[in-house]
């Protein structure tokens, strides 16, 4: 039976038929020796080989050497002196010679304030560490997100480009029945290329999130990368007090900042004692011509133009303003997670009556109209509002899924608990 004597129910049949083809035939070929699926889990593991993170550990083994370094015990000073020496009357003459010993004994009034404030740093150094997991934690659970949100976004137009390119055969063929105007096939021959070029953007945007991916991944060249999340799956919102108490107990940037004020005491106290005069023992043995002499000595440092007074004011303003730096972190952090965990339930609620309200509603009122549009009840221009309504949707719902995940994760990062 030729296609140009089908009725309008043929044509719906063909249309239907058409569609499924279509988008059976937009989806590549299926290349799962290239394939490299990464979930979650894989993320995590990425995580602790960052160059970022490995640098912080150098930072905290060089902060355990500084308070290996900060209670060592000075070593003593062996002082040796030779020397020719002639009698003052007749013709004796030998080799002279002497030595010194010098023990230190100032380094013990500050040492233990000097181990404490280098305990400090490495806290801070720890802290620090911590809070760079979790930078790297989100920046990568961002990329992990986009890289979903990306793939949706082409599974959706790909799905689209192919209805569209459906009804654009069969507008040809109502137009060449005369069933329609010419004018529809030029309209939707537009529509077809505009969904197209928004296909190609969106490939790229996905080739680029898969290669950024590729990179810390370290996966081969000509491999593809796609992501195993589920935009779908809402996260958990937590409970603003809750969210607020964590924060204040665990967030490693208030630890640092905790850690570096007690550097900043001992400090002070390091400097507080260093007006104690500094003690040196000595002990001395000189060999001479006509004598030898043995004995021992102490060295006491006289405070009489330096009293500390300048290293202990400027000990304790350092002090004052690594507390009120404290401060400012405490109240930064917590504004930031009333933010985020406003932020976070907006997507999760967002997302949600997108899914359950707007979405439906919007992929029956296409389908409605371009069963109408078969049956020659609408125009194209109904449809192809229909179409746009719906892609906006899908659009929106995909954004809103993927910034509720990234922005819920950052909730999670704030308040101490594992991502996602």
């Amino acid at each position: 039976m030729s296609i140009c004597h089908l009725g309008r129910r043929g044509l719906v049949v063909l249309f239907l038929c058409s569609q499924t083809i279509s988008v059976a035939a937009g989806q590549p070929p299926p290349q799962t020796s290239a394939v490299v699926s990464v979930t979650w889990a894989d993320i995590v593991r990425l995580v602790g080989q960052h160059p970022r993170l490995a640098a912080g550990q150098s930072q905290i083994a060089a902060a355990r050497g500084g308070v290996r370094a900060a209670g060592a015990i000075p070593n003593p000073t062996l002082e040796a002196s030779i020397g020719h020496g002639r009698a003052r009357e007749g013709t004796g003459s030998r080799v002279e010679w002497g030595l010194a010993l010098n023990i230190p004994l100032g380094w013990i009034a500050q040492r233990r304030s000097r181990i404490d404030a280098a305990e400090a740093e490495v806290d801070v150094a720890s802290a620090e560490a911590s809070a760079i997991r979790r930078e790297v934690l989100l920046q990568l659970g961002a990329l992990f997100w986009n890289l979903v949100h990306d793939q949706s976004r082409v599974d959706a137009l790909a799905a689209l480009s192919g209805q569209t390119a459906g009804l654009a055969r069969v507008v040809s063929i109502r137009v060449g029945k005369g069933e329609a105007r010419p004018i529809e096939l030029p309209r939707v021959e537009v529509e077809r290329e505009k969904i197209a070029g928004e296909l190609e953007a969106a490939r790229i945007s996905l080739e680029a999130r898969q290669a950024q991916l590729a990179v810390w991944l370290g996966v081969p060249a000509g491999r593809r990368i796609t992501a195993a999340g589920d935009l779908g799956a809402s996260p958990t919102p937590l409970d603003p007090e809750t969210v607020r108490a964590w924060t204040r107990q665990r967030h490693p940037l208030l630890a640092a900042a905790r850690a570096r004020v007690r550097g900043l005491e001992a400090e002070l106290r390091t400097e507080r004692r260093a007006r104690v005069p500094a003690v040196e023992i000595r002990g001395f043995t000189e060999h001479e011509l006509d004598r030898r002499v043995y004995g021992a000595g102490l060295s006491l440092e006289l405070p009489l133009w330096n009293w500390s007074s300048g290293k202990i004011a400027r000990a304790e303003a350092r002090l004052a303003a690594g507390q009120r730096q404290l401060e400012a972190a405490s109240l930064e952090l917590e504004a930031s997670v009333v933010e985020a965990e406003a932020t976070c339930r907006t997507g999760i609620r967002l997302a949600a009556r997108l899914k359950g309200a707007v979405l439906p509603r919007s992929e029956k009122a296409a389908a409605i109209v371009e069963r109408m549009y078969l049956l020659g009840e609408t125009s194209l221009l109904e449809v192809i509002d229909a179409r746009r309504t719906l892609l906006d949707a899908r659009r929106s719902y995909l954004g809103s899924s993927a910034q509720a995940q990234i922005e819920c994760s950052r909730l999670r990062a704030l308040v101490g608990k594992e991502l996602p």
